[in-house]
């Protein structure tokens, strides 16, 4: 007997399919649940439309109905080039979806009677919290002012102890539920753009290694990689231990040619026609997973980060390595390396590394050149030297 597959909750993705030719599959993000009795669902729409939907085998619109994958993938039996999905939104985005969800959700099952339809919000529901960075303590986290407390505006202040005991006197803020992500987000952004008149650091400004987390609908984080690369601003520094920097170069490569670092190894491997069990290409592998990632996962700005650069330059040697002749790779010049060209077998080297490794192999060559023209200039001076000439022979001789 089939075991009868748990409800679908809050935060659920799935997968409709209409019957489209070529075939469709929709992605749906639950927002709300509506009637577990009919599998009625408030659910958004790629697009950001939110409406009521059954999502079940038994929705007779339906051609086929999949439930998602771990983490919101698309499952088995559902092609990922085939599927309408959502793109990468911010924790903002998100939490206003799920806001906006709730809200017709309740609106709905007023409608069908099965609750009665949602009051009007009011300050009643909303809750104090933290509007100023104090340490220990978070902007959003709830708190609980004294009665009497001064107020203005819907803001207020009291007096809250950091992490070593110390009181401190912080702002505070009545926010709804619904609203609290959009808050922090515009505290946060409020920081970043703060300025003072006076002192060392007048200005907190955005950290040139990060990027912004972005969330995934079903509300992992998750990055587009080719998105990211368009993001990404190479900041110049006079302290750069390495010249010249060519991981942004790279990485927009990359961007041109695939979806992402892994997926132009795995292009790479099949083109260059790699041996079997190559040693290069498990490293290759390894290093395309980080780089992904370094940009996917955990949003950093890598070009304008050294170690980064030093891992882009090993795939670049690796890549160069093997142009030629793959199975017999010549690592020439590797000391130099530790680009938007395209080598034999669908590599990337930027060219400007490339450039960078010829002069000093041209300065080794010119070295050892000038070497052994000193080398012949000694050999000949000591033949014009020599205490026995032919000629003198004879003549001594002859006297």
């Amino acid at each position: 007997m089939a075991a009868v597959a748990a409800p679908l909750q809050v935060g659920d993705i799935c997968y409709l399919n209409y019957g489209e030719a070529p075939p469709l599959f929709h992605a749906r993000l639950i927002l709300d649940v509506v009637d577990h009795a009919v599998e009625d669902y408030i659910v958004a729409s790629p697009d950001y439309d939110i409406f009521t939907e059954q999502c079940s085998d038994q929705n007779a619109d339906l051609v086929s109905f999949h439930r998602s994958g771990p983490g919101g993938i698309p499952p088995v039996g559902v092609p990922v080039g085939a599927v309408y999905g959502f793109a990468p939104m911010t924790a903002q985005q998100l939490s206003q979806l799920m806001s906006d969800g709730r809200v017709e959700g309740a609106a709905e099952r007023g409608r069908r009677g099965i609750l009665p339809a949602p009051a009007p919000v009011g300050v009643a529901d909303a809750q104090w919290m933290l509007a100023t960075m104090l340490e220990g303590h978070k902007i959003g986290e709830v708190v609980h002012p004294p009665p009497g407390h001064p107020t203005l505006g819907g803001y207020g202040l009291m007096t809250l102890n950091d992490s070593d005991g110390a009181s401190h006197v912080v702002m505070i803020k009545k926010v709804h539920p619904d609203e609290v992500g959009s808050f922090c987000d515009r505290q946060i952004t409020l920081a970043r753009l703060a300025e003072s008149t006076e002192g060392e650091d007048r200005s907190a400004a955005d950290d040139i290694r990060t990027m912004a987390v972005r969330y995934a609908a079903n509300g992992d984080r998750s990055r587009s990689f080719r998105d990211s690369v368009s993001e990404m601003v190479e900041v110049q520094m006079d302290d750069f231990p390495f010249e010249p920097r060519t991981c942004l170069s790279y990485l927009q490569a990359i961007q041109s040619v695939a979806e992402g670092c892994y997926s132009h190894h795995l292009a790479w491997v099949q083109q260059a026609k790699l041996p079997e069990g190559s040693r290069a290409a498990f490293e290759d592998e390894t290093l395309s997973q980080v780089l992904d990632v370094a940009v996917r996962f955990d949003a950093l700005q890598i070009c304008n980060l050294a170690s980064f650069e030093l891992l882009v330059r090993r795939r670049q040697l690796i890549a160069e390595a093997h142009s030629y002749n793959p199975s017999s790779p010549n690592y020439e010049g590797a000391s130099y390396y530790l680009g938007t060209k395209f080598k034999p077998g669908g590599a990337i080297v930027v060219p400007s590394l490339t450039e960078h490794v010829s002069k000093k192999l041209q300065a080794d060559s010119a070295i050892l050149k000038e070497r052994r023209k000193l080398e012949e200039a000694k050999g000949k001076g000591k033949s014009k030297q020599s205490p026995h000439p032919k000629n003198q022979g004879g003549a001594a001789s002859s006297q």
